[in-house]
């Protein structure tokens, strides 16, 4: 199967694949859980909600920044393939043609 197609039929998902093995994100993601079980412990229940939801729009936020910057990256990655084909002839010189 091609990269098309396992994109297509969701075999290929990026967002699922960046930092889940990387050792300081792993204790980046257990010292954010300690620190939410000693404020849960601490806080009234109102002012533990609004934590998580402050916390589960910064992680919006952050999807939306990944997903903004995946793309970009994408286009611009294929706008620099598209104009080295575009190109591609002044790289190819016949036996007999001297270099420029």
């Amino acid at each position: 199967m091609s990269l098309l197609e396992d994109l297509y039929y969701g075999k290929i998902c990026p967002s699922e694949l960046l930092c889940l093995r990387d050792p300081e994100y792993i204790q980046n993601s257990k010292l954010i859980s300690e620190f939410m079980d000693i404020l849960k412990a601490k806080l009234s229940i109102e002012d533990f909600t609004m934590i998580e939801q402050a916390l589960d729009l910064s992680g919006m936020q952050n999807s939306i920044s990944s997903a903004s910057a995946y793309t970009l990256g994408f286009r611009l990655g294929a706008a620099m393939i598209i104009e080295v084909l575009e190109h591609k002839d002044e790289l190819i010189h016949s036996k007999g043609e001297a270099m420029s």
